[in-house]
């Protein structure tokens, strides 16, 4: 763990938690990769010259760092803060869901995976009551579907198609209900809308945001358009039925962010002024997002409250971003608010960093 600055706009400070010669980033932010206490984190490292990829867990108390997978790692599935980080890997011709437990690192098997299905799935998301894995399937270019599988039963069905949207990012809600945030692209990827979906296979119903769907997949009401494009980065806000999205900048609102709920008939803009925000995630306790401005110098990273419409600048990530992904930020918070986990390209390799939030400053939000 390297101690990197201090930034001088809040005090946090700023450490260089991976290094060596792999590439590694901390994979995604919107479903934070780390564990309920706050102390362990995912990495991804990606191949470099002769050494293969892998996935790891990161302690943040002693900086040590522990292999789960010696090989280049599909895509781990979302489970925001949980017990175990959960992934796809091959055993013999076999696609298996795995887990392993943050603090013991014990590894085990989850489910099988159907033969047929190895090429075009996703990495999919499990309930926070570890009932349900909800996966993302390709059968072709044109065909979309979102399977579920029954952890404990066993069973697996087809929650939605689509032949003229690709599904994207599904998220299980942390409310209990067990509700699937989508994401659909048009073929063009135009338009990006969200929809929520339940296991129970109700059928989608579209969040207002973006535009209306050209060909209706679920329930729609309301007007053709609420907000500009949705940029694909979504996530449900603590334990609420509320999701947190950043958009292209609405100059009639003053934002790029906003709030929103089936019950709403428009979104809800969740700050107002000059930033243009793009990768965002909030807070396990549902009180605070934090979002990077992928336009200005340094690409900054603020933290802001939703009960306020104003944020404040956390550091500055200095990453430079390169067309793959371990250039993004990608920032979320520890389950515990303690750090700020984030991948930055500042030391030339993409690393994954960390900002130590200093005493006080979320309360002063």
């Amino acid at each position: 763990m390297l101690f990197v600055e201090c930034d001088t706009a809040s005090g946090a400070e700023i450490y260089q938690l991976t290094d060596g010669s792999r590439p590694a980033d901390n994979i995604y932010g919107e479903q934070p990769y780390s564990s309920p206490c706050g102390t362990r984190i995912a990495v991804r490292h990606y191949p470099h010259e002769r050494t293969d990829g892998g996935l790891s867990i990161l302690d943040l108390t002693d900086g040590s760092i522990h292999p789960v997978l010696n090989s280049m790692p599909r895509f781990p599935a979302f489970h925001a803060w949980g017990e175990h980080l959960y992934f796809q890997e091959f055993v013999g011709k076999e696609l298996v869901l795995r887990r392993c437990h943050y603090l013991t690192l014990h590894t085990e098997d989850v489910i099988v995976l159907p033969s047929g299905t190895t090429g075009q799935l996703r990495y999919g998301t499990v309930s926070r009551d570890l009932r349900y894995y909800a996966v993302n399937f390709y059968p072709n270019p044109a065909s979309s579907r979102l399977l579920l599988f029954d952890l404990a039963g066993g069973a697996n069905s087809v929650l939605a198609e689509s032949t003229t949207h690709r599904f994207k990012h599904e998220q299980f809600s942390r409310d209990g209900r067990n509700l699937i945030l989508v994401q659909a692209n048009s073929a063009d990827v135009a338009v990006v809308n969200l929809g929520l979906i339940h296991p129970d296979g109700s059928g989608l119903e579209w969040l207002p945001v973006d535009s209306r769907p050209r060909v209706p997949l679920g329930k729609w009401r309301g007007r053709d358009r609420y907000t500009p494009r949705c940029t694909g980065h979504e996530t449900w806000i603590g334990t609420t039925d509320r999701v947190f999205l950043s958009t292209a900048y609405d100059s009639a609102s003053m934002t790029s962010i906003w709030s929103v709920s089936l019950s709403d008939e428009e979104p809800t803009a969740v700050y107002q002024g000059e930033h243009v925000f793009g990768h965002v995630a909030t807070s396990r306790c549902g009180r605070f997002w934090l979002a990077d401005a992928p336009y200005e110098e340094g690409i900054p990273i603020y933290v802001g409250s939703f009960g306020a419409v104003s944020c404040k600048r956390l550091c500055l990530s200095r990453t430079v971003h390169d067309g793959r992904q371990w250039s993004h930020t990608h920032p979320y918070f520890t389950a515990d608010n303690r750090w700020v986990i984030f991948t930055s390209n500042r030391s030339g390799i993409p690393q994954i960093c960390g900002a130590r939030l200093p005493d006080g400053l979320l309360s002063s939000l």
